[in-house]
């Protein structure tokens, strides 16, 4: 969870916040849920906050936020107990108090959850969706640890979620229910795993975390409702529904309200491809659109330059030059997702030039592991000199590498004069 976390902790909540959608319950007593308007303040001053819950923790605004607006309840020392793992029935209790849920099979009661049970509705009514299911003696286990697949088994159905492509996790199947589930919540960016290539799905839960999931996925639901009048891209749409979409879909674009598309970038086919087709590429990384004029301006958030001085300004830049129709490619090429999304880029924009693509490739690494031996070097002491290289493959000429200086890697395509 620590990568989650640092990556994506509450993907658009700093950026958007006009929804604080979280409901919890974990605490002795459960509060009512109820969905308030809030904006964040960063750290700011509560009064009695939970006394384990210091200014430094990564959730600390979060949980008083909600905690003041009676969302949740801590335990009755005053403490809230983030790491604490969260059972079974109590994920039941808050799944069920923010989801309207459809029956989709028959009641078949639990030999561990009595009509007793204080959570004996909201149990039942998730049995019939299907979203809890009994052990081989029949038991729910109410009391047992959740583990991060069942919490990904719940959302994902409590949401409707569905996948279209496949999870990156070595440790989880790809063709089971489980699998299938966390495929659909890495897809919403609801998670982005353990780490880069593990998910553990069976590790347990703690309530902090478990807050975090829910609140991706209520996020993710009001972004989609947000976003149902966005026009669907198409390459034969109109700029003006292309604008409406750089407008509205802060899922992807963070540009200036004033920014606009220009019309003849839009109307030059190569450069409308990386506007309109890019974003297959782009949706599958967390880079987002800065700018989506004349020039394409792509930046993951929290990026900082650590390059020399010089052009670089963005993690990736591609101009269109209005007169000669002429594209260049400027990237901070000591990433190497970078380069990859770039080379992706590249090939939609040029196909008759993906020939280009390893040797492309090869000459960012060797800027890449120049840059980590020599960056310290003074520029004229340094034993790299540059890479740039030109290459002529029918009506192009294509210019790529970096100079002496290491600022930025850059490919540059002209029509062969």
């Amino acid at each position: 969870m620590k990568k989650e976390v640092k990556n994506k902790l509450f993907k658009g909540f700093v950026r958007q916040n006009k929804f604080l959608l979280g409901a919890m319950a974990m605490g002795v007593a459960t509060a009512s849920i109820v969905v308030p308007v809030t904006t964040e303040t960063a750290h700011a001053d509560y009064k009695t906050p939970f006394k384990d819950i210091k200014k430094t923790h990564v959730y600390y605004d979060i949980l008083h936020q909600m905690r003041d607006q009676g969302i949740i309840t801590g335990y009755g020392d005053g403490t809230f107990k983030p790491d604490v793992k969260i059972s079974r029935q109590h994920a039941a209790v808050l799944v069920q108090r923010v989801k309207k849920l459809t029956p989709k099979v028959g009641i078949k009661a639990y030999k561990d959850v009595p009509k007793t049970h204080p959570y004996y509705d909201a149990i039942m009514q998730l049995q019939q969706t299907g979203l809890i299911k009994a052990d081989a003696k029949g038991n729910f286990n109410p009391d047992k640890e959740l583990t991060r697949g069942e919490m990904a088994l719940i959302l994902a159905n409590a949401f409707d979620l569905k996948a279209t492509g496949k999870h990156p996790f070595k440790d989880v199947s790809q063709t089971t229910e489980e699998g299938k589930a966390i495929a659909a919540l890495y897809e919403a960016e609801i998670t982005t795993g353990y780490d880069a290539t593990t998910f553990k799905p069976n590790e347990p839960l703690s309530r902090a975390h478990y807050a975090v999931f829910l609140y991706r996925a209520l996020n993710y639901e009001k972004k989609a409702e947000i976003q149902t009048d966005i026009p669907k891209m198409s390459m034969d749409m109109s700029l003006d529904d292309f604008q409406k979409v750089v407008n509205n879909d802060k899922s992807l674009y963070d540009v200036a309200p004033n920014d606009k598309v220009t019309e003849f970038a839009f109307n030059d086919l190569r450069f409308k491809k990386l506007l309109i087709e890019g974003q297959q590429y782009v949706k599958k990384t967390n880079f987002k659109y800065k700018e989506a004029g004349a020039f394409i301006h792509l930046q993951e958030p929290n990026w900082i330059n650590t390059l020399p001085p010089g052009y670089l300004s963005t993690q990736i830049g591609i101009l269109l030059n209005s007169k000669t129709k002429d594209m260049k490619f400027s990237i901070d090429y000591t990433s190497e997702n970078t380069v990859n999304l770039t080379l992706q880029l590249f090939n939609l924009a040029y196909p008759e030039l993906s020939s280009l693509e390893s040797k492309i490739k090869e000459s960012a690494k060797e800027a890449r592991e120049a840059y980590a031996k020599e960056k310290d070097i003074p520029a004229g002491e340094r034993e790299f000199s540059g890479n740039v290289t030109i290459e002529y493959i029918g009506d192009f000429k294509v210019r790529f590498g970096t100079g002496q200086r290491l600022e930025y890697f850059w490919i540059e395509v002209q029509k062969n004069n």
